[in-house]
């Protein structure tokens, strides 16, 4: 089954889009980890768990420059920020590597428990959506409830309800393979358009600038 895990956006100040989030939807957020592999820092916002709405800001370019995944965060920046990547959740990634032809990537790491922390990708071009998963990853979902008591949400996002998405329709869905995910296409450039969160007590709709 695929899932929408979770929606990137890259963001030029991130007390800014936290302040934004919390005044217009009523959404709470966590600052998380720096990724050394882009030169990122993500902010966690948890929806219905364990899907989560990320932002990024840029703390290293010398780091962004010297990688892919960094390399499309700077022309992201250079195109004026906005959403950068969305990531559907698989069973079998195995399964979904073997059928498009690209290697896993693997950046989990081993606790002294042997519970893993971080997560395994498939990644194709930069306008399709990457594969992921977290596996022997312990109580994940639990962890992802506390953070969203913890944020203080003002209303109750839950789940994903539709992503409108620019570009080849016939491309996106060969890529993902059979799916029921709450897709809306439309013609133009690339990418994510728009993002719609179930809430109480309504929904949220999200566009690049926030409006």
């Amino acid at each position: 089954m695929l899932v929408i895990d979770h929606v990137v956006m890259l963001v030029p100040d991130a007390d800014e889009m936290a302040a934004t989030l919390r005044t217009r939807y009523g959404l709470g957020s966590e600052r998380g980890p720096y990724h050394s592999f882009a030169g990122t820092r993500n902010h966690s916002v948890p929806l219905d768990p364990p899907s989560y709405l990320e932002f990024l800001t840029l703390e290293n370019r010398e780091a962004a420059a010297r990688t892919e995944a960094g390399r499309r965060v700077l022309r992201c920046e250079q195109d004026g920020f906005g959403f950068l990547a969305w990531a559907v959740r698989v069973d079998d990634l195995e399964d979904v590597s073997r059928r498009l032809g690209i290697a896993v990537v693997d950046r989990t790491v081993r606790e002294p428990d042997g519970t893993l922390r971080g997560w395994r990708t498939v990644t194709g071009p930069p306008h399709l959506p990457f594969f992921i998963d977290y596996p022997h990853n312990g109580d994940r979902v639990g962890r992802w409830r506390e953070m969203y008591e913890r944020v203080g949400h003002a209303c109750r996002p839950g789940d994903f309800a539709e992503l409108t998405i620019g570009g080849r329709r016939d491309e996106t869905l060969e890529w993902l393979g059979p799916n029921e995910l709450p897709l809306r296409f439309v013609s133009g450039r690339d990418g994510i358009r728009q993002v719609v969160i179930e809430a109480s007590p309504r929904d949220l709709t999200m566009t690049w600038p926030p409006s």
